[in-house]
């Protein structure tokens, strides 16, 4: 490593929200965990290798490429694609036992290629997200007994998507689930033997437990976080995710100075004024210019100017004590105390990974601030999910076990 800008995947973390997810549901509910973009940015396989250890048995994607990388990874359980996947993929997808839903692309089932060994076929239903599914049973059912009659075909589930699971009211979800609970009804008393039922988002576990039916499917909870957390708190979780960058410069900035591109940001006192390397091309998103918040020794420090593509500009006049090579939080647990600039130069490139995976892991237990994700993008005017999702693949991960 050679800068000092990288993200520390906390594996212990995430294997702990698995757990308090599985305390939530009820016994006999089976655990799907999205992993789809990269497992919300996080790194498919060793979140694999953590669902593996944890006897996950499910996991969901939202694309059949996104499914082989999962096989590639040598998961053998339940493999689900969540999204569209056209006609001539669904050969593929049966080669390699994944998991669809069906879509409307498909046309006339009876006129799809045969599969080598029968492929597991998810059936929506569309009840208030208006995304994917059948709207009425009238639909489902010609579908649905044309994927039953296929000797290479087998009906697998039926599933909703809840669209407002984490809103303030729980009315739409309420409605949401009534609607799925009627169609599921009508179905089995036209005769047909209805398999897995799963509606529950992260949302849905951590608001009703009668949403779970036969499987949950979970995404952001699985990463540490609540999907609103002033709605749904869930203090239990621990981020899985910190991100972290370094002071490369402190300035004096003089009274009716500006500050970075545009100028937006002028001065009116004297400030020190720190750089830190990280931009946007690294996942800091530039709408956090002059609104964007970090820790530097565990106080926040604001935002100023504009943040440019890989490096940002911060006010440090109210921490006395930073100094060029402080580590700073873009968000995440606050800095080790033994990540020092004397301890990073004192270190060959190649031995700097292991060194910050160690350090990490040794303090973790001890309390340290928290700039929260969701903290930070709500200030982006944005979620927890994109930004997890955008730190780039230039950043470096870091797992720490």
């Amino acid at each position: 490593m050679y800068r000092a800008t990288f993200s520390v995947i906390d594996l212990r973390a995430f294997a702990h929200n698995l757990r308090v997810v599985k305390e939530r549901i009820q016994a006999g509910t089976e655990l799907l965990v999205t992993v789809k973009a990269n497992a919300y940015g996080h790194g498919v396989g060793p979140i694999i290798q953590v669902l593996r250890e944890e006897g996950v048995r499910a996991v969901g994607v939202a694309s059949l490429e996104e499914g082989l990388q999962v096989r590639a990874c040598g998961y053998d359980g339940m493999v689900l694609i969540l999204g569209a996947v056209g006609p001539q993929e669904l050969v593929v997808a049966a080669e390699n036992k994944i998991d669809v839903s069906y879509t409307d692309t498909w046309g006339d089932i009876a006129q799809l290629p045969k599969m080598s060994r029968p492929l597991r076929v998810h059936t929506p239903f569309d009840t208030g997200m208006n995304r994917l599914g059948f709207k009425s049973i009238e639909d489902a059912k010609v579908v649905i007994t044309q994927i039953v009659k296929r000797p290479d075909m087998e009906w697998a589930g039926v599933s909703t998507h809840l669209a407002c699971s984490d809103g303030e009211s729980d009315a739409h979800a309420v409605e949401q689930v009534e609607r799925f609970v009627g169609m599921t009804r009508q179905l089995r008393e036209l005769g047909y033997q209805v398999p897995c039922v799963h509606a529950s988002n992260s949302g849905g576990v951590l608001r009703n437990p009668k949403w779970n039916f036969d499987m949950v499917r979970i995404g952001i909870v699985a990463y540490g976080y609540s999907p609103d957390e002033s709605v749904l708190p869930a203090p239990e979780l621990q981020p899985v995710m910190h991100f972290y960058s370094a002071i490369t410069r402190i300035a004096t900035v003089t009274p009716r100075e500006t500050i970075g591109y545009g100028a937006t940001f002028t001065a009116n006192k004297e400030m020190r004024v720190a750089t830190v390397a990280a931009g946007y091309a690294d996942g800091y998103p530039r709408v956090l210019s002059n609104v964007g918040k970090v820790l530097v020794r565990g106080v926040l420090a604001p935002v100023v100017g504009r943040v440019c593509m890989d490096q940002l500009m911060i006010d440090v006049s109210h921490i006395p004590t930073a100094r060029v090579g402080d580590f700073v939080t873009l968000f995440g647990i606050e800095p080790p105390a033994a990540w020092t600039i004397e301890a990073w130069n004192a270190r060959l490139p190649a031995d700097r990974a292991a060194w910050l995976v160690e350090t990490f892991a040794q303090a973790r237990n001890i309390q340290r601030n928290v700039l929260s994700l969701s903290d930070v993008a709500s200030l982006a005017g944005t979620i927890s999910y994109e930004m997890a999702c955008q730190v780039n693949p230039r950043v470096p991960k870091l797992y720490a076990k």
